[in-house]
């Protein structure tokens, strides 16, 4: 069977909950005759009529009675849809490790806020990776990854490449330690089972060692934080440490970098590639944090 038209549905929605034509049109900006008009089409539409009318107003016919559920329901789903479509075209919602979230995008933050005002950006912190973008509400992640999961579009950023650093309040005037020398001060792993100090031993030709007041974090940036407040040595993310080796709060103790398997890229899933306000943070972001220029379009 054909749909009635819309907005003969969207005039009986109104006119069935407040009882009155007249009311129906002073809330739809219509006349009483407008509305009559639209509710003649609906029931012309049906070949029946949906309203009765008494002393004290409108009343609806049984058929009428059971259209209203289901028209009411469908205007409700209708609306809420709409806003959800407008609120996602003035919101945006970004995925980020504590790490990334304080080192990369935060201080940046205001830049791309400069550039599109007209958004609101909802940044939420999650370690864990959601890799159908289920599980979390949210439409663009900066993420480390190994692999690739299907129906996700990866732009890569950088490689993963780890130095030595230290406070210089750990040395106390001392020359600053050779690689072997590292052992004799508390070793700051980055996380409670990444082997990478092993491997930067290895790298460095070095058997791997500790001091047993080693300390170990969930986060890279709890590592840094506590090796530039002299805690120990950490091996930290080159693109995260720029600032603070600027200012001098940490040093580099060795060029011998680690450059692991993994890489960090920003991530979202296809159907969401067209999105105005995925496009606009991910040409922004691919500028402010890739370690290779954008191709010119």
């Amino acid at each position: 069977m054909k749909l009635p038209p819309l907005n003969a549905l969207r005039v009986f929605l109104v006119a069935a909950e407040q009882h009155s034509f007249t009311k129906a049109g002073e809330t739809l900006h219509l006349t009483q005759g407008a509305v009559s008009r639209h509710i003649q089409t609906l029931e012309a539409h049906y070949g029946l009529p949906l309203f009765v009318r008494q002393a004290r107003g409108l009343a609806l016919t049984p058929e009428g009675a059971a259209l209203l559920p289901a028209v009411r329901d469908a205007f409700a789903r209708i609306e809420a849809a709409s806003d959800a479509i407008s609120r996602r075209s003035r919101e945006l919602r970004v995925k980020a490790s504590p790490s990334i979230a304080s080192r990369w995008v935060l201080p940046k933050l205001t830049r791309f806020r400069n550039l599109h005002p007209e958004l609101t950006v909802f940044l939420v912190t999650v370690t864990a990776f959601d890799p159908n973008f289920k599980s979390r509400e949210y439409d663009i992640s900066f993420q480390a990854s190994i692999s690739k999961e299907p129906g996700l579009i990866y732009h890569r950023l950088r490689s993963a490449r780890f130095v030595p650093v230290a406070s210089p309040s750990l040395f106390q005037g001392k020359p600053l330690p050779t690689p072997a020398e590292f052992r004799n001060y508390p070793l700051l792993h980055p996380s409670h089972e990444d082997p990478f100090w092993a491997e930067w031993f290895a790298l460095a030709g070095e058997s791997a060692g500790g001091n047993p007041e080693a300390y170990a974090f969930d986060t890279l940036d709890l590592a840094i934080v506590a090796a530039s407040r002299g805690m120990g040595i950490t091996l930290a993310e080159e693109s995260m440490i720029a600032d603070d080796l600027a200012g001098g709060t940490l040093l580099q103790l060795s060029d011998i970098a680690l450059v692991t398997d993994w890489a960090y890229y920003l991530i979202y899933p296809q159907e969401l590639a067209t999105l105005p306000s995925v496009i606009a943070f991910r040409d922004w972001a691919l500028a402010e944090f890739s370690d290779t220029p954008p191709a010119a379009s």
